[in-house]
């Protein structure tokens, strides 16, 4: 399945979202149950499979990484690998876990404003990498696209953490 297709739009990192939205609402409306109550059951599953695939697609094109995934994967054939990939640079693995062991610190010493500024600067990075991976792969630098899509599967894994410690800190 590509979700480009599906909503007609060029294979880029770049999507309009507008256009997206615009698009997603008149597909769904044009595959609402309610066109089909006089078709055949055949028909009405067919809708629904459509419509489910447009959900699907929706949510690929929503995600900076499931998008980039995507884009490689229709221009290498390649369909990345999650369990195997894990980055090899060994300056991120170290970042990694200084992340992960100041997250921890912040935690345990329940200091919301540590929090704050670890998030923005989370946020920061992560605003970084994706500029990273928008130039790799309009200059169709594959691999290394792979690499940073990787990264940024850490850092939203990260922020998923960050909000979880922001939870339990507001329960204080």
């Amino acid at each position: 399945m590509n979700p480009f297709n599906i909503f007609d739009l060029p294979v880029d990192f770049h999507v309009d979202q507008a256009t997206l939205s615009a698009r997603y609402l008149a597909l769904q409306k044009s595959l609402h149950p309610d066109n089909f109550t006089t078709h055949s059951a055949q028909e009405q599953r067919l809708a629904m499979q459509r419509s489910a695939e447009v959900n699907d697609a929706l949510q690929i094109l929503k995600d900076p990484i499931l998008r980039a995934e995507t884009i490689i994967a229709i221009y290498t054939g390649e369909q990345q690998n999650i369990e195997e990939n894990s980055t090899r640079d060994m300056a991120f693995l170290m970042q990694q876990m200084q992340w992960r062991e100041q997250l921890e610190n912040i935690e345990a010493q329940q200091d919301s404003d540590q929090l704050v500024a670890f998030s923005a600067d989370i946020e920061q990075t992560q605003q970084a990498l994706l500029s990273e991976l928008a130039d790799a792969l309009s200059s169709q630098q594959w691999q290394q696209a792979k690499v940073i899509n990787d990264k940024l599967r850490f850092i939203k894994k990260l922020l998923l953490e960050v909000e979880r410690v922001e939870e339990k800190l507001l329960d204080f």
